[in-house]
């Protein structure tokens, strides 16, 4: 360790400019020329043309997304309408039916009505030519039935 404090190693520079400098940098400055248009030009451009997909891929995708909203908009009016439309079909429907029950229930009705009242008719009549057949009976019957019960006749 005692050469690392050497002063004479302190005072030597730690760059040589010399001659070799100059061969360098001109060495450097003719890869750059020679460079650029074979490697950096190139790279520059296809690093543009990358920035310059993905920039109009956002912007496809932005407009592909207000499309899709519209077309959310567009797809819930839609069902709202079909919706109400339907609705309004079904209370047609029903509205038509009720008429129609209604119509058909009436003429039951008076159907049944018709026909009840001829029954009632028919059963009147029947009742009095009953009472007319046992009218003549009815005094027989009745002298008969007394002299059941009393156990002679009378």
């Amino acid at each position: 360790m005692p050469h690392l404090f050497n002063s004479s190693l302190l005072g030597a520079p730690v760059v040589d400019i010399d001659g070799t400098f100059f061969i360098q940098a001109g060495i450097f400055i003719a890869l750059a020329l020679v460079l650029h248009p074979l490697l950096f030009k190139p790279w520059l451009q296809a690093r543009a043309r990358r920035a310059e997909a993905i920039e109009g891929a956002v912007r496809k995708a932005e407009t592909l997304r207000e499309q899709a909203v519209t077309m959310v908009g567009d797809y819930d009016q839609r069902i709202v309408r079909a919706r109400e439309q339907a609705n309004d079909v079904r209370a047609e429907s029903y509205r038509e039916q009720d008429t129609a029950s209604s119509a058909t229930l009436a003429g039951l009705r008076e159907s049944v009505s018709t026909e009840t009242d001829a029954e009632r008719v028919r059963i009147a009549a029947q009742a009095e030519q009953a009472r007319a057949q046992l009218g003549d009976k009815v005094e027989e019957l009745a002298q008969t039935i007394a002299a059941k019960l009393l156990g002679r006749a009378v």
